[in-house]
């Protein structure tokens, strides 16, 4: 074959990891569980470079003439399939890039899924995860649907917790800020983990979290998922603020957002939100619920734009020539 092209989907932490347990593998420190979403997707069409060894890397239209974000990856899969040339990738993401929607995520998934294809090397699912977590430490997670499990520790794994029609709720995102974030998430996560005084604490509450939404999920308590998961996110937000220098994602528009939609709560809708490295809002919310919470929160001024999203399936090959 020629060319393959595949796609895969962002996906959102609700029990969120930042900080790496080794830079040099890019390994998280910590365990996370995230909703993988459909709507928002990356695409890569790749093919081999027969005339040179040089990875020539298109985003969006645009040559990237820094290829650090997926040469770690590119080179632990040329070991593997012996490939002496170099790659022609050509990604495009239907939503905002680097603008804390977890594009890297899905942007690594969709490469690593095509690549395999293209080379047909048949990889386990173990060694996909080791190449996608290379270029970001929560790609593993958008090769499946669904809600996953990313566990840290000696014996790094994912897996699937919940099919996606298992519990199908709506992900409502409000778009605040759709310009890229100045700093980046690995870069930041290094400076927290160098230099806030809630680092330690930060990383000694994640079983006890994990445990919490784990139990919420098996028994589909959106209240209790959404306790913990907001928890864990102004936690996180928190070795963020504390760290030196001071990282903070959340601007006045995305406090106003959350203002809002603790309100639209408040009135006895079921919803919980999240925020990841970066100024947009995720609302989860019962799928039913969905149309009224839009409605309350259409014309915003502080919302640039609302995008709805379903639990989505894991990255996949979607042509191939």
């Amino acid at each position: 074959m020629s060319e393959v092209k595949s796609i895969a989907h962002p996906n959102f932490a609700l029990i969120k990891y930042w900080g790496k347990a080794d830079t040099e593998s890019n390994t998280p420190a910590m365990s996370s569980i995230s909703i993988t979403i459909d709507t928002l997707s990356s695409t890569t069409k790749i093919s081999k470079n027969t005339k040179s060894r040089e990875n020539i890397w298109t985003l969006n239209d645009r040559k990237q003439y820094n290829l650090e974000q997926i040469l770690p990856t590119l080179d632990y899969l040329n070991k593997i399939s012996k490939n002496n040339h170099g790659c022609i990738i050509k990604s495009s993401n239907n939503f905002p890039t680097s603008a804390g929607l977890a594009s890297s995520a899905s942007g690594i998934a969709s490469l690593v899924i095509a690549y395999n294809r293209l080379f047909d090397l048949n990889l386990e699912f173990d060694t996909l995860m080791k190449a996608s977590i290379l270029g970001s430490g929560s790609a593993p997670r958008s090769l499946l649907g669904g809600f996953v499990i990313l566990n840290s520790g000696d014996q790094i794994n994912c897996e699937k917790i919940l099919q996606p029609d298992d519990w199908p709720l709506t992900v409502i995102i409000c778009i605040t800020d759709d310009n890229e974030k100045s700093i980046s998430s690995r870069e930041g996560m290094e400076i927290s983990r160098r230099t806030s005084p809630l680092y330690k604490a930060w990383l000694d509450s994640n079983k006890t979290d994990i445990q919490k939404a784990k139990s919420a999920i098996s028994e589909k308590n959106i209240n209790n998922l959404g306790k913990i998961a907001e928890e864990n996110c102004f936690r996180m937000h928190e070795v963020m603020r504390t760290s030196e220098p001071s990282i903070n994602y959340i601007n006045e528009k995305t406090t106003l957002c959350i203002d809002e939609i603790k309100k639209i709560r408040s009135s006895g809708i079921d919803l919980f939100f999240t925020i990841d490295a970066g100024p947009q809002v995720k609302i989860i919310c019962n799928s039913e619920d969905k149309d009224l919470i839009k409605k309350k929160l259409a014309g915003k001024p502080y919302i640039i734009d609302l995008l709805e999203a379903n639990i989505g399936s894991g990255a996949r090959i979607v042509n191939e020539d």
